[in-house]
């Protein structure tokens, strides 16, 4: 029982509990929400004209719903108020909703992947905590225009409302919006549907999943048609895409003698000489001011000019030797209505020095389902202008932009019919055109044509009713050369006008080159023979002019070579003077022969490189170059040549890839009835093989051939004199002290020369042979390169000498196999005697 009451005790609690939190709730300064942690935002109904205020969720309005996003039911709206008017004022800040990547009038665009989309940036918040982006769009969505109607074909991108309340900047936008129209000749909507059915299947949570970077590419290569690689954009309305506010109109300027006095203007009246005074006056509603002893006159209607007039004329009435200023001090403002298909419609205060352009600035301009050529200037219900933006955008006209007065309503229509212009024009853009048009006008309107433009063959794509698009082939060229009329056809709706490059090849020339004045390109002029084009002084003295060749193309495409004898054909012989054709290529090759040289270094008198005659041998170089210093070590001189070191490698090269297959088909081979130890040992032989491959591929090929040199003029006429060619090179080094002792014994190294010392003496200096040293092998490298190998004890070892002593390769026998393969063959042998006996 005592349980009982305490249960129904705390129940009681925390209901009190909670509807005293509730009651609390907006002293705390929290927001009430309809239970999704988002807080409601009073907005100006837009169901109806009663201009009552309701409640909705951040986002697009209730006009243009989300695509893909359920639809919530209708919240309950507040009691109905005292309709009343909202006006803007004049150049409202912030950006223009109607641009793209603001999220406004969706139903009027279509999204497509960006082409090279932007890398997103995480924005900080109050807080500085990073705020998480948006989903970024994968393919082509578009949005229906009839409220409560959608259409899509893929994804949404999905926002955070949060990020939206937290007043974070929005993030770089992954999409490119088009409008419905640049849709149109942009995309095509046969690749849009297929891309959207291959789309993966989302989430059971339904939330968007991100694709990869690279899909995003693919898929708008697919989808994104634009004539010559790039989107067309409609004419005109990237002049309203800046912030609306930096387009507001000035009043702290002079006005002119034009400007029209209306209620709300002061006037500044400046009297001077018999009279001294200041008056400032303000046109009253009935457009009246009042001046001493004059009364009232009334101003409204006036121009500046007329009103200075008028008050000069009338003081002049009860004033005598004065003088007066009239200027203008604050001006009024005008109430103007904004209607149609703009941004942001509706009554804007303005100044009074306000024109129709000012007013759609601060409207945010034309939508680009609003027409730039029939913006509307209504005074009292009837139609007082019309307004053309093109003469302002084509030629900066502004004859037509009125001023505005008080109740003037703007009404900006749908837009009417529109062409595209792509290729090779000033300015490719979709444009809006009027009833005539041809298409020489519209060419016009893209600025023109580019230098490269091919105008014999202008395709306009044509859209037929009820039927499929046509292509027609149209020869421009005539119309603006003859003025043929079937070359400027009348233009229709939904046409798309490709002007094409002209082909880039140039086609009446011939070239020439190789040892001639001026090598290049020349024109081809009609029946041009080769002796016109090549005179004797356009060549090269060093020319050879009895053999010049030319290289042309034959009817089947392949290359003819004819030479010409150019001596005789400046001669007068016909035969040999050779008619030229397009595209030939004269070719003239020179009787100069390239310089050839030899390099000298090291101990010589005048080291160098120095260019040899033909036939020159070594000992003439060396008189040439002074002979060898004091300090030459002959016998260690390295001759070495280009043409030895190429041999050298070649071979090297060759003799790797045979023992590389060698080893590779020793690897294959399998030995039948192998022990382990047999294949063991097999693998080891073949990688020792490898590696010494290995140390074989990374040696370098000198080139180097010996020479025994001496003094130049005891070298002449020697076996050792040799011809030199170019390339060739000398090095000749300073005594050697060392004699180096280098394979196998216990330490390689170099040991200190010792006159009339023997092998043995270099060998023991180095701690003797090794183990596995073949000492029968050894041999002597002389520095001139030569080899000695036999009787090698009674050698003369001299400086700069190298000992070399190879390893020993002996037989290695494993003794436990070879045991065990004897005792097997006698006791084989023992039971067959065995055998024997017992039968016989």
């Amino acid at each position: 029982m005592r349980s009982r009451k305490l249960v129904a005790t705390m129940t009681l609690v925390a209901l009190l509990g909670s509807d005293l939190v509730l009651a609390a709730f907006p002293a705390f300064g929290q927001t009430p929400t309809p239970g999704n942690g988002y807080p409601m935002t009073p907005t100006p109904s837009l169901g109806g004209a009663d201009g009552t205020y309701g409640r909705m969720l951040p986002g697009p309005s209730t006009t243009a719903p989300y695509v893909g996003a359920p639809q919530q039911a209708p919240l309950p709206m507040l009691p109905p108020t005292q309709p009343q008017m909202i006006q803007r004022p004049t150049g409202p800040a912030g950006p223009n909703v109607c641009q793209p990547g603001t999220g406004a009038r969706t139903y009027q665009t279509v999204s497509i992947p960006r082409s090279r989309p932007a890398e997103p940036l995480p924005f900080q918040g109050p807080q500085g905590a990073t705020v998480a982006q948006g989903g970024t769009i994968t393919q082509v969505t578009v949005s229906q225009g009839a409220p409560g109607t959608q259409a899509q074909f893929g994804q949404q991108p999905t926002t955070d409302a949060r990020t939206q309340n937290l007043g974070v900047a929005p993030s770089v936008p992954e999409v490119e919006e088009l409008s419905r129209i640049e849709a149109g000749f942009n995309l095509d909507p046969v690749r849009v549907q297929q891309i959207g059915s291959i789309q993966p299947q989302q989430q059971q949570s339904g939330l968007p999943q991100p694709q990869p970077r690279q899909t995003v590419q693919d898929q708008t290569s697919q989808a994104n048609l634009g004539p010559f690689g790039s989107p067309l954009r409609q004419y005109g309305y990237s002049m309203f895409a800046a912030h609306v506010s930096t387009f507001a109109p000035v009043d702290d300027i002079p006005v002119g003698p034009d400007y029209v006095m209306g209620p709300g203007d002061d006037l500044t009246i400046n009297v001077w000489g018999a009279v001294d005074s200041t008056l400032v006056r303000t046109v009253d509603r009935n457009g009246r001011i009042v001046l001493p002893k004059v009364g009232d006159l009334r101003i409204w209607g006036l121009t500046f000019s007329q009103a200075d007039r008028l008050i000069r004329d009338e003081l002049s009435r009860y004033f005598r030797g004065f003088q007066t200023s009239v200027t203008m001090g604050r001006l009024r403002t005008v109430s103007v209505h904004v209607v149609g298909e703009v941004c942001q419609p509706g009554v804007y205060t303005l100044s009074s020095l306000a024109t129709v352009t000012n007013a759609l600035y601060s409207a945010g301009g034309p939508t680009k389902l609003g027409s730039l050529r029939e913006v509307r200037l209504l005074r009292s219900n009837i139609q007082v202008a019309r307004v053309d933006l093109y003469d302002f955008l084509q030629r900066g006209d502004r004859a037509r932009d009125y001023r505005l007065e008080s109740g003037d309503t703007i009404f900006v229509p749908t837009v009417g019919d529109v062409v595209a212009v792509a290729g090779e024009v000033k300015r490719p853009a979709i444009y809006e055109i009027q009833t005539g048009t041809r298409l020489a006008d519209v060419v016009a309107l893209a600025g023109g044509v580019t230098p490269t433009s091919y105008l014999k063959r202008v395709q306009v794509v044509r859209a037929l009713q009820d039927a499929e698009r046509v292509t027609l082939d149209v020869d421009l060229a005539s119309h603006y050369l003859k003025g043929e009329e079937p070359g400027n056809p009348p233009i229709n709706a939904g046409d798309l006008v490709l002007i094409h490059r002209s082909d880039p090849r140039v086609y009446n020339i011939v070239k020439v080159e190789g040892a001639v004045r001026y090598p290049g390109a020349y024109e081809l002029k009609p029946m041009m023979h080769i002796s016109q084009l090549l005179p004797a002084d356009r060549l090269l003295p060093e020319a050879y002019a009895e053999r010049v060749e030319v290289a042309r193309r034959r009817p089947d495409l392949s290359m003819e070579i004819v030479s010409i004898d150019l001596k005789k054909a400046w001669s007068g012989d016909a035969s040999q003077d050779l008619l030229l054709k397009a595209l030939d290529e004269i070719t003239v090759r020179t009787e100069l022969k390239s310089a050839r040289t030899v390099t000298l270094t090291g101990e010589v008198v005048r080291p160098g490189v120095y260019t040899i005659a033909e036939g020159e041998r070594l000992s003439s170089v060396l008189a040439r170059a002074g002979g060898f210093t004091e300090r030459a070590f002959l016998k260690g001189s390295v001759f070495t040549r280009a043409s030895l070191r190429k041999i050298e490698q070649e071979q090297l090269d060759g003799f790797l890839k045979v023992q590389e297959q060698r080893m590779l088909a020793s690897a294959s081979t399998t030995i039948v009835g192998a022990e382990k130890e047999e294949v063991a040992a097999q693998q080891q032989a073949l990688q020792a093989r490898r590696e010494m491959l290995k140390i074989l591929a990374s040696k370098v090929a000198v080139g180097r051939m010996v020479v025994q040199l001496g003094p130049p003029d005891k070298l002449k006429g020697t076996e050792n004199d040799v011809i030199l060619i170019d390339g060739d090179a000398l090095n000749v080094p300073e005594p050697a002290q060392s004699v180096y002792v280098l394979g196998a014994v216990r330490n390689s190294t170099s040991v200190q020369y010792k006159e009339g010392a023997s092998i043995d003496y270099y060998i023991n200096r180095v701690g003797g042979f090794s183990k596995e040293a073949d000492k029968k092998d050894a041999h002597i490298v002389k520095a001139d390169g030569s080899a000695v190998s036999s009787f090698t004890n009674v050698r003369e070892i001299e400086p700069g000498d190298a000992v070399i002593v190879p390893p020993k390769e002996e037989e290695k026998i494993r003794a436990l196999p070879t045991i065990r393969d004897i005792v097997q063959t006698i006791g084989s042998a023992l039971l067959g005697i065995a055998a024997l006996a017992i039968l016989f």
